[in-house]
């Protein structure tokens, strides 16, 4: 629960201290005295966007501070251990509006993005406005507060990530048939360009081989000539042949090896040369008997890489890079055959996965059902309590269209009221006046505050247009309330005031140069004076100082 409030140049608030306390807390004073600025303050530790005028004129930066108790709070409990934050039982929240537009936030004095204050928020605390009434009308706050009574939060939880799931395969599908649609508008040139390469049966290995075949026999006559060239001036000339003059070297030197024996190294080596020339004869004189002179064969390789190169300049390639790119046309037609496989394998999963969500949304709308009536009939007991006694709820769960559904359901939800007897049930906002609406709209948030796990309500002038009795009973009510959780209750009604356990006052001073407020904790004299006051106005009476002790002494425990 919420046990402390500090605020610091806000507004009209110089430096206020609040402490608060289980039960239920009224916060009262004179009209304008600035108790919803308390409000306010606490709406931005709790990461309600700031604006920098609110900082009190004189000073560079205004600052919030709140603290909790969560030691009967597990949820956020186990949300700041996850998020290594906690501090034992304690969370403490600080907020800094500077001058010049920054803002930091804090929790348990680690810096944090303002999201998780938010979350903080959600979790600890509800806060409604004294304009609350107005959203009413809207469909989605209808939905949501049958939501929260039917605590279909987890199933809303997984829905809204199937949903989104959902929504990308839907894209995914999109994206892939529009590839589909382009990738059909050159599949036409992509098959040509296929079948006029296909037949020359490219291989990188192929390419290079004709080319080197035709740099041959564009040179066989040279290499014929230096063939025998090299043939007869080794082997074959009469005077001078390399061969025959190693061979004569090589017997001079063994007729000698008797008088020089190192002489058997050089004979070694000549051997070993006379052996290679006899290969290097052989190896010449056999590609001399199989060089290819065939000019038809020729004629017929340069009419082959003619035509390559002819396709390798449409294909705007090198000649050696066209088996890769008739690679690269076959892979791209295998991946345009693939595509529609590939849709068709999403389509399934689309299809899967909006069964999931149509899934969810069935056990949420079998929820909504559920909690529809029961709901209805709670509030409609309450409504009849606050002066509409011909008050008729109706909350109604219908299908979207054509089976339709989104991230919140399937469901069109409908809270229709009848206010007057014989009136048919119609629209809130077209059937309940505005004072009928407020009414409809505090019982609504008394009925259903019990339902929220959250340990502390915050009501902030939410009975704006009753008194009397009807004022006393929503004043019990909050009090009822008060039992399982902190109510804090800022009121300009003395019937509502009385049934708090603590009554805190706030006061408005006028400096010489400056407004500020001041907070103070009322003891039970004071409450009789500050119950007189709300009773009686600016001039009190004895009896109105009765009827106010009265009204205190009606209360019973009025501490906890």
């Amino acid at each position: 629960m919420l046990t402390n409030l500090c605020v610091r140049h806000l507004a009209v608030v110089d430096d206020i201290e609040l402490t608060l306390k289980s039960g239920m807390m009224s916060l009262t004073g004179e009209t304008g005295a600035g108790k919803s600025i308390l409000v306010d303050a606490l709406g931005l530790v709790l990461g309600d966007r700031a604006d920098s005028n609110m900082i009190r004129q004189g000073h560079d930066r205004a600052e919030i501070e709140a603290s909790f108790d969560v030691s009967q709070n597990e949820q956020l409990q186990q949300w700041l251990i996850h998020q290594e934050l906690d501090d034992q039982e304690l969370c403490h929240l600080r907020r800094t509006i500077s001058r010049d537009g920054r803002s930091r936030a804090y929790i348990n004095g680690r810096i944090v993005p303002l999201s998780q204050m938010k979350i903080i928020s959600e979790k600890s605390i509800d806060i409604h406005g004294q304009h609350a009434h107005q959203s009413l009308v809207r469909p989605d706050t209808q939905r949501q507060l049958l939501d929260t009574v039917a605590n279909t939060k987890p199933l809303l939880n997984e829905l809204k990530t199937a949903h989104q799931q959902w929504h990308s395969l839907q894209q995914q599908i999109d994206i892939q048939t529009q590839q589909a649609e382009q990738y059909r508008s050159q599949l036409d040139l992509l098959n040509y360009q296929i079948k006029e390469l296909e037949p020359l049966g490219l291989s990188e290995d192929n390419v290079k081989e004709l080319i080197h075949e035709q740099h041959q026999l564009a040179n066989a006559s040279q290499l014929t000539t230096t063939v025998q060239s090299s043939l007869h001036q080794l082997f074959e000339q009469e005077n001078g042949a390399a061969y025959t003059q190693i061979n004569t070297a090589l017997n001079e030197l063994q007729n000698l090896i008797d008088v020089e024996p190192r002489f058997a190294n050089l004979i070694e080596i000549l051997n070993s040369t006379v052996v290679q020339l006899d290969e290097t004869e052989t190896e010449l004189r056999h590609y001399l008997n199989n060089i290819d002179l065939d000019p038809a064969r020729l004629e017929e390789i340069e009419t082959q890489l003619s035509t390559l190169h002819s396709l390798a300049r449409k294909h705007h390639v090198e000649i050696e890079a066209l088996p890769a790119h008739f690679q690269s046309l076959c892979d791209q037609l295998s991946s345009f055959n693939e595509i529609d496989n590939q849709i068709e394998q999403l389509q399934q999963q689309l299809l899967s996965q909006k069964q999931h969500c149509l899934d969810l949304c069935n056990k949420i709308t079998a929820k909504r059902k559920k909690a529809a009536k029961p709901l209805a009939k709670k509030i409609m007991a309450t409504i009849q309590e606050l002066a509409i006694p011909a008050g008729q709820i109706e909350i109604i769960v219908s299908p979207m269209q054509l089976q339709a559904f989104n991230e919140t359901g399937a469901d069109h939800v409908q809270l229709l009221v009848s206010t007057n007897p014989g009136q048919a049930a119609g629209e809130l906002g077209k059937v309940a006046s505005g004072g009928e609406l407020a009414r409809i709209s505090l019982a609504i948030q008394v009925v259903t505050a019990g339902t929220r796990s959250v340990p502390t309500l915050v009501f902030d002038e939410v009975d704006v247009g009753i008194g009397g009795g009807i004022a006393e009973i929503v004043g019990k009510h909050l009090r009822s309330l008060a039992k399982t959780q902190q109510v804090v209750c800022i009121t300009h009604l003395p019937q509502v005031a009385a049934q708090a356990h603590h009554q805190l006052q706030v006061n408005k001073k006028q400096l010489s140069d400056s407004t500020h407020i001041e907070i103070s904790l009322l003891d039970e004299k004071q409450r009789i004076e500050e119950i007189a006051r709300m009773l009686g106005g600016v001039k009190l009476t004895e009896k109105t100082r009765l009827h106010a002790q009265e009204m205190l002494e009606q209360t019973s425990d009025n501490l906890i």
